[in-house]
């Protein structure tokens, strides 16, 4: 993969992570969701779904298990 590409996916993960730490929560799942779609296979595309399945877990713990089974749906049927 080209630098710039690496470069690109890389600064795209921190921006979703940023966003899931701003409590900008739809906006980091879209992200997490790009990366693994458009470009599964990068390091990047791995360490979105961990951190979709971090946060569904987590949405879970807090009692939100319509959202949690929805990415637990979405993440499944991505392989």
């Amino acid at each position: 993969m080209a630098t710039q590409e690496a470069t690109a996916l890389a600064l795209l993960l921190k921006r979703a992570q940023a966003w899931e730490e701003e409590g900008n929560t739809f906006q980091a799942i879209a992200m997490y969701f790009r990366l693994m779609e458009y470009h599964a296979g990068t390091q990047e595309a791995e360490r979105a779904r961990g951190e979709l399945f971090n946060l569904a877990q987590r949405l879970e713990a807090e009692g939100k298990v319509y959202q949690a089974t929805h990415l637990y749906q979405r993440l499944a049927a991505l392989g």
